[in-house]
């Protein structure tokens, strides 16, 4: 049996060679020789090269993967779906070299990303520590700034009002109009009332299920969560007072004011004053008058409740007689205790913060700011009498010369704690001028 194999000649051309292949030998190499042997036959008749394809207009076009495959002498195993010869097609595997280098390679790739993020993380865990510390300083500044100028703010009056109360002004922590600003310096190691001087045995505590030296009971502070070392920082003023609707004298027991939001309300301790004095009494019901309300002042026995009888002005005076009710105002006495404690929450690693503290007049303490870890006070003193401050001495609560100026120092942190860093802390200092000192 003849056949005619088929090669490749240049771009179109091919050559024709005939083959002698004995019968009963074809095996699957010569199914493929005998198939293009007779592709190349029937070209030859044509007139055609074998191995490649021609459109109408008779031009060469690319042959088929196929016949590519057989013009260049590649192997194919005869198939049985019409006859056609299937391709073997020849499958390479990465080496064991090649694997190792790329497994090396996606290592060194996974470690950057994986170091990157971390370090990302870490960044954004110390601007966010960072930026939380600032904001702690300024808000615990700015409680404290206010407060201190308004310290001694009596209104119109310019000395301290008399007492109607049948406790004295002393011995009432939380009314004590007299003195603006005080403060116990905290000296000591342990939470302990002796670790301050003066000992705070003066403040209104909570012992247990009861308070001490406090209006309202459970509404003292509790000594026992105080930070060692810290300062406790007291302002004393008026609110902002609210006029008159009509004059105040001596036999009057209602004092008629304006209804306002600032006008004080029941069981609020209060201080009636115009440019010619002052007197500091105890609001025991509010009643409607008007347009505007009534304090009434009735009597009590404690230390905390209106004499019975003490009047607010001495005879044949009134307040709001010599310039009209206008000229008289009524304004509640503000008590602020500033002090550094455990606060209510927990951090990331499960403690609580320590957290700046405030207790408003007769009302309970309130966290105001966490994060503040500490607190330094020195009072600027007026030696001279010149109006400035000559030197800065700790706090004090007892007689000395007038506090022109409050130098404040806050160490504030970031509250959680940053891993593989220690705690971000920073002390903060503000000086504020005592505007009524």
């Amino acid at each position: 049996m003849r056949f005619r194999r088929v090669r490749s000649d240049g771009a179109c051309g091919v050559r024709h060679s005939d083959l002698e292949v004995p019968p009963g030998r074809l095996d699957a190499g010569a199914g493929v020789r005998r198939a293009a042997g007779r592709r190349g036959i029937a070209a030859g008749r044509a007139g055609r090269p074998a191995g490649r394809r021609w459109s109408r207009r008779g031009r060469c076009r690319r042959p088929r993967t196929r016949d590519r495959h057989v013009a260049r002498g590649g192997e194919t195993a005869a198939g049985t779906r019409g006859g056609e010869p299937h391709l073997m097609l020849r499958h390479r595997a990465f080496t064991l070299v090649e694997m190792l280098v790329a497994l090396g390679l996606g290592s060194l790739v996974t470690v950057g990303v994986v170091e990157l993020l971390a370090g990302n993380q870490h960044s954004h865990a110390v601007l966010t520590g960072q930026a939380r510390m600032q904001e702690s300083a300024r808000h615990a500044l700015d409680f404290l700034a206010r407060s201190a100028r308004a310290a001694g703010y009596l209104g119109c009056a310019r000395s301290v009002p008399r007492n109607t109360l049948n406790g004295a002004l002393g011995g009432l922590f939380e009314v004590d109009i007299e003195t603006g600003v005080a403060g116990f310096d905290g000296t000591g190691r342990t939470a302990s009332p002796d670790g301050w001087p003066p000992p705070l045995d003066a403040l209104p505590r909570r012992t247990g299920r009861r308070s001490v030296n406090a209006f309202r009971n459970r509404n003292g502070i509790d000594v026992a969560a105080l930070r060692p070392g810290s300062d406790v920082l007291v302002f004393r003023f008026v609110d902002v007072p609210v006029r008159l609707t009509a004059p105040v004298g001596p036999d009057d027991d209602h004092v008629p004011v304006r209804s306002t939001r600032s006008a004080p309300d029941r069981d609020d301790f209060a201080v009636i004053a115009d440019c010619a004095g002052a007197a500091l009494f105890r609001a025991t019901a509010v009643q409607t008058l008007g347009d505007g309300v009534a304090l009434a002042r009735g009597p009590g026995g404690g230390p905390y409740d209106n004499a019975a009888t003490a009047s607010l002005v001495p005879p044949d005076t009134a307040f709001g007689n010599d310039l009209g009710p206008a000229g008289a105002a009524v304004g509640r006495v503000m008590t602020h205790i500033y002090y550094v404690a455990a606060g209510v929450g927990a951090n990331n690693r499960g403690v609580a913060p320590w957290s700046l503290w405030r207790k408003s007049g007769t009302a309970r303490p309130a966290e105001l700011v966490q994060g503040i870890e500490d607190l330094q006070v020195l009072f600027g003193v007026d030696g001279d009498g010149d109006g400035v401050p000559n030197r800065y001495a700790p706090p004090r609560t007892g007689p000395g010369p007038p506090i022109r100026a409050v130098r404040i120092a806050v160490t504030a942190n970031g509250v959680d704690v940053v891993p593989g860093e220690s705690t971000i802390r920073r002390t903060f200092v503000r000086t504020v001028a005592v505007r009524n000192g």
